[in-house]
Formats: structure tokens, C-alpha cells, sequence
């Protein structure tokens, strides 16, 4: 459905450019397209004839100028087309292409620049100037209008067909001045209900077109706010509101960093995007996929612009286009999955992934804590936005997006890169007592590593990921070295941008400079170390054993083709292995996610706990190995992976179950 069109009337008046003495026709001509390109108004005015400036002021012509070229048009460009010879008389006439785009499309014309040479003055040759220079159809006493006619923005839909962005309702809301009983007071009692300053209000109330009869809009907020605003409005005489069109996010916080959220475009992005057709009262997709999908979800903005002549009929149509509505968007995602994962996290920092491990689908991609998106299109008061970026919790950081030390999670991709270069041999045992290791003779100084749980014996791989024991994945790294390792760990994705429709940070191995010591490719092999792993790209990792070595693209939009190859960084014999040490993590009476057990379905995980710091994140990477329809990859600030655990069981219980 279109917006009331919206009409803004230009006066018009004269074209063109600067003043500039030379000596040929064609001189000039190149000097006053040059100042008409650079829209230098003054410098053209200085270069018409006398009896061009008698018709028309400077500060009329330049102001019809900026009213036109700066306002309805958003780059130009003037070819002149020279005779082979000129006349040789006093006048002159020179052929012009004007080729423009304008807010509602593409224009050109060509027309006549007569000249004329002014003796007294050098011989300067001078542009004889009319009101057909702006537009072949215009008259001196016309005028131009324009008629915008506005597009209706795509909406965004998850796999169910449930809306996580839509063009609906929000409350304006506004002061009408001469209601008030006591401004003083109201507007006071105004800002500490609306959670804004004083200050804020008051600058709107004295802009210059505010009349004491004005309706005044001093914001908005979301339609599920009305009952707070009706209240305010029995309460401040002066307050009022009334019903507007607006993007609307029925699901709030669950899915806000990953549909973000659109609000007027700003002064700097203006610059870069005018000439898309984006103009001042353009609204346009600032974080997440509203930002990613703007151009799809835009559309294209109509209007017309036309002339009017002196009895307010209308002339001529310049130039018009229709409005079409940006395309919707439907995603993978399942909001009942997003949402229950999001409760889950329970406002405590941290970020889960859900992918279907076969077709790639992105059924959920979580940050935690969030923020209100229906607050951030209608816009947040200053002290509101502070108190967001002040948050020690960071609701604005989205985590999904970015990398973490992935503990011991990363010991399945360690085992499998063994696996692959001969250096591990999963029925080789290791044997070292106690809680800390160093190899014999090393220059490792005070530095051990250090396990959890002391196996009090000989280890397996299949112990060894049971335990999650750091001694046997760090030796594991040693053997591979180096150079094996970063191939290995390049085949899964690693320093690659990764292919997905949400750009995420890239996964690393290491630093900028690579190994720097032994000690740190031990740490790598458990996860510690300098290594960064992107959650998404972590839960695809996971999808090799799952699908025998073959690792699957994730999938956000359900316009992309599903189970499409991402990368096949093992064999389907290493693959099967692992999944089966996977499976012994929660079936093994030793295994650190026991508690994931469930009847009739066989469940792997890999638990993993990183050590950033004084800081610590609990990892939980878990599917159904019967039933592959559900990979979940958890993490959480803060806390241990036991303490992730039921996240998991919990997700299960309402998924698998």
C-alpha cells in the first residue's frame, strides 16, 4: 500500500555558471560547464550576458539553481558538442547534452547554449541565459514540482512464515504548546516518563516553524508501549499521540542482532548513497540482515517531477517513475528454536548457533544480552543509548558475529587432523601421571599443562576426548607440528573468509605471525593458545562428523540451495571416528557431557572450557547422531561448560523429544 505522496514545490529560476574571461567560444563554453558540474551557481551568473542578468538576480538565479540541482537532482554531467569552425560572428550557438539522475530516475535533454561577445570586456564571450537551460519545457514564470510516491519496504519472515520485521504500527508521539497548563512542569514530567531530558525536548519545541497551535512530534515508540502513553496523555495535558506507519520486530530482543533494525539515514551516509536515490527522509537498514539485505529489501522509490505554470495548472511531466516495493526475505531461521535458546541464556552473556547438520539450514543464531529493536527504529533518547554502551554486559555486541577461544571443542578438530597426517594413532595409549606435563628435557621453564581430571592410567582417544584431557590433545600438536597443523586446520576454514549471508569474523589459528613457540602449539591443540573460532563457522565444523568428512555449507536464506559442499577437510574413516569418540563424550560413564544422555537417541558433544584471562567461556557442541536434524554449538561468559550442560538437555527436551 503507498504512502500519501508527498509534494514539495520548487521556484525556478535561471541555470548555469561562473565568470571567466577567454578569448574562443570554446573557452568559455568549458569554463561555464566546468562551474555548472562543480554547481559553482555564483561563477555562472558572472559569465551571463547583461541582458540575462537584468532578467534574473544573482540570488535568484542561484537560488533556483540549489532548489533544482541540489535538490531533485543527484549527479549530472554536460557534453558540448563544437562546430568544425565557428561563425566568426559576434554570436554564437553551441549544441549541450544535459544528462542527469534525478530522485525519480534518469533524465537527459539537449538544448542550444547561445553565446554572445561582449567587446568591452576582453572579448568575453557570455552565455546568453533562459529559463529552457534548466529544463526545455520551463517558462519564466513556471515553476517545478515534485510528487514523491513511497515504496513499501520488504518484510522478513523465518521458516514458518512467522514475521521478525514488518511494516505495522507505531505511537507518534507529540506536544501541541498552547495545551499546556504549566510547560514547566509537564515537560519535566514528560522526560522522566519518556526516559528522556528536558533538554531534548525543549530543542524541538523551539525550532523555527513551531506555531503555539503546532503538533510537535517529540519521538516515537513501539505500538506495545500505547497503554503506557495513554496514560501519560490523561496525566500531561499538553501530551498528545496519534497512530503512524513504522518497521515493527514482534520478537523484540530473541532476534534483534541477527535482523538489526532500520532508522533515517544519516548525514554521512546520505553523502556516500545519494546517488542511489536515497534523499533526506530516506530510511534505510543500519545493523544485521536489514543492513545486509537493504538493496533487496528496499525497493525502488517512485515520483514524478513535473512544471506548473503561473495559473497552478499543471504543464509537462519531466521526468516520473513508479514505486516498487522491496522484496521480502525468508530466512531458515526457527523463531521457536531462536527464542528458546535466547531464554535459555537468560540475559547472561553469551551466543548459540543451531544448524541442521545436513542441509546447512541456520535454524537459530543467538546473542545474549540484547536489546529492543522497536526502540532503536523509533530512536533512543541520548540517555538511553548511553545507558546502553555502558552496559558492562554489552547488549550491543554481537556475539554471534564474533570470534572466541574455543577451548576444548577444538580437540575434535586436533584429533582429526592427527587422524588425517598418520601422527596420532587412536589405539596408541599415553600414560602421565598426575595433573601437569612438560616433555623431557624442554626449555618450557616453569610452564606445564594441565588437566582437569587425573585418568590414573593409560588413555585412549577415546578416553582422552572422554576426559577431555589437554596433556594428550597438546602432545597430539606436537606431533603434528607447525606446518601440519596449519594445513590441517586450513582444510576445515581456518584464515578464510567464510561463505555465508551474514558476514562473520574470520576463524584463526594463530596470530599475524604464526607459531611463536612450541608452548603455543600445544596450547592450539586444546584450544587455548592464540586461536579464534567464529561460532558459526565452529558449529559447521562440526557438521564433517556428521556428514563422513564432508563439511556442509550453512545456510541463512531459503533462497540458497541446501546441502552444498563447503569443504571436505578428512576422510569419511577419520570422520566416523571421531563422531564415535563424540558419542563416547556422552554415553562413556567418564564423559564430561553424560548428562546429555537421552532415551532412544544417540547424542555427541564436546564440551570445552576457555580460559581468556581472568576471564572464562563454557562450550558445548552437540547433535543427534541418529536423527541429524539439530546441531547446537552454545557458549556462554562467565561459567564452566557444566554449567552450559542444560542448556543443551534443555533445547533437546523440547526438539528432540
Amino acid at each position: 500500500m503507498k504512502k500519501p505522496s508527498v509534494f514539495i514545490t520548487f521556484s525556478i529560476v535561471g541555470l548555469f555558471l561562473a565568470a571567466c574571461s577567454a578569448t574562443t567560444p570554446e573557452d568559455s563554453i568549458e569554463t561555464y560547464i566546468e562551474n555548472w558540474e562543480d554547481r559553482n551557481y555564483e561563477a555562472m551568473y558572472q559569465m551571463l550576458t547583461e541582458d540575462a542578468q537584468q532578467a534574473i538576480t544573482e540570488e535568484a538565479f542561484v537560488e533556483r539553481y540549489e532548489n533544482i540541482y541540489d535538490g531533485l537532482v543527484n549527479d549530472f554531467s554536460i557534453e558540448a558538442s563544437y562546430p568544425e569552425e565557428f561563425s566568426g560572428e559576434n554570436q554564437e550557438s553551441i549544441s549541450i547534452n544535459v544528462s542527469m539522475n534525478t530522485l525519480v530516475g534518469p533524465y537527459e535533454f539537449e538544448e542550444s547554449l547561445p553565446l554572445v561577445l561582449n567587446q568591452e570586456e576582453e572579448e568575453a564571450w557570455e552565455v546568453n541565459w533562459d529559463h529552457h537551460l534548466i529544463f526545455p519545457q520551463l517558462g519564466e514564470d513556471d515553476t517545478v514540482d515534485y510528487q514523491s510516491s513511497t515504496q513499501q519496504r520488504g518484510e522478513i519472515f523465518d521458516q514458518e512464515g512467522q514475521g521478525l520485521a514488518l511494516n505495522g504500527q507505531v505511537v507518534d508521539l507529540a506536544i501541541v504548546p498552547n495545551r499546556f497548563e504549566n510547560e514547566e512542569e509537564e515537560i519535566a514530567e514528560l522526560a522522566e516518563r519518556l526516559n528522556r531530558s528536558e533538554d531534548s525536548i525543549r530543542q524541538i519545541l523551539e525550532q523555527g516553524w513551531v506555531q503555539e497551535d503546532s503538533l510537535v512530534i517529540i519521538g516515537q515508540l513501539p505500538e506495545s508501549e500505547l497503554e503506557m502513553v495513554e496514560d501519560i496523555h490523561e496525566d500531561v495535558p499538553g501530551f498528545t499521540y496519534q497512530m503512524g506507519e513504522g518497521r515493527v520486530y514482534p520478537f523484540g530482543e530473541a532476534a534483534a542482532h541477527l535482523i538489526g533494525y532500520i532508522r533515517p539515514i544519516s548525514a554521512e551516509q546520505l553523502e556516500e548513497l545519494a546517488e542511489e536515490g536515497y534523499n533526506q527522509q530516506s530510511l534505510i537498514g543500519q545493523t544485521g540482515l536489514e543492513r545486509i539485505k537493504e538493496e533487496q529489501l528496499r525497493g525502488t522509490p517512485g515520483g514524478e517531477i513535473f512544471i506548473v505554470g503561473s495559473d497552478g495548472e499543471r504543464k509537462d511531466t519531466i521526468v516520473e517513475q513508479e514505486a516498487v516495493d522491496g522484496d521480502n526475505v525468508h530466512l531458515t531461521i526457527n523463531m521457536d528454536i531462536q527464542e528458546a535458546l535466547m531464554n535459555e541464556l537468560d540475559g547472561e552473556p553469551g551466543t548459540a548457533v543451531a544448524l541442521h547438520p545436513q542441509t546447512g539450514e541456520t535454524l537459530a543464531l543467538v546473542s545474549s544480552p540484547s536489546y529492543d529493536p522497536n526502540f532503536m527504529t523509533v530512536g533512543l533518547s541520548s540517555y538511553q543509548r548511553e545507558e546502553l554502551e555502558e552496559d558492562e554486559a554489552e547488549p550491543l555486541l554481537n556475539r554471534f558475529y564474533n570470534r572466541f577461544s574455543p577451548g576444548s571443542t577444538m580437540k575434535a578438530v586436533t584429533a582429526s587432523i592427527g587422524l588425517e597426517s598418520d601422527t596420532l594413532n587412536p589405539e596408541d595409549t599415553m600414560d602421565v601421571p598426575g595433573h601437569e606435563w612438560q616433555p623431557d628435557d624442554s626449555d618450557w621453564g616453569s610452564f606445564h599443562v594441565r588437566r582437569v581430571t587425573d585418568p590414573n592410567g593409560a588413555v585412549d582417544l577415546f578416553d582422552a576426548m572422554a576426559y577431555s584431557d589437554n596433556i594428550y590433545f597438546a602432545q597430539a600438536a606436537l606431533a603434528l607440528g607447525e606446518e601440519q597443523m596449519q594445513a590441517g586446520a586450513e582444510l576445515f576454514g581456518f584464515g578464510e573468509t567464510f561463505e555465508y549471508e551474514y558476514p562473520l569474523q574470520t576463524s584463526l589459528l594463530t596470530g599475524e605471525n604464526g607459531f611463536q613457540s612450541e608452548i603455543q602449539v600445544a596450547d592450539t591443540g586444546y584450544g587455548q593458545g592464540e586461536i579464534l573460532v567464529n561460532p558459526v563457522h565452529l558449529a559447521s565444523m562440526f557438521t564433517t562428523f556428521v556428514n563422513e568428512g564432508t563439511m556442509i555449507r550453512p545456510v541463512l536464506d531459503q533462497d540458497e540451495e541446501t546441502g552444498q559442499i563447503a569443504l571436505e577437510p578428512v576422510s569419511s574413516e577419520t570422520a566416523n571416528l571421531v563422531d564415535e569418540t563424540l558419542e563416547n563424550v556422552v554415553s562413556s560413564e567418564i564423559g564430561t557431557a553424560g548428562s546429555l544422555q537421552r532415551d532412544g537417541h544417540s547424542i555427541a558433544a564436546k564440551t570445552g572450557t576457555a580460559e581468556v584471562g581472568e576471564d572464562t567461556l563454557g562450550w558445548v557442541v552437540s547433535y543427534d547422531r541418529d536423527e541429524p536434524s539439530l546441531l547446537l554449538a552454545v557458549m556462554q561468559d562467565g561459567v564452566g561448560s557444566g554449567d552450559v550442560l542444560p542448556i543443551i538437555d534443555h533445547i533437546y527436551g523440547q526438539f528432540l523429544d
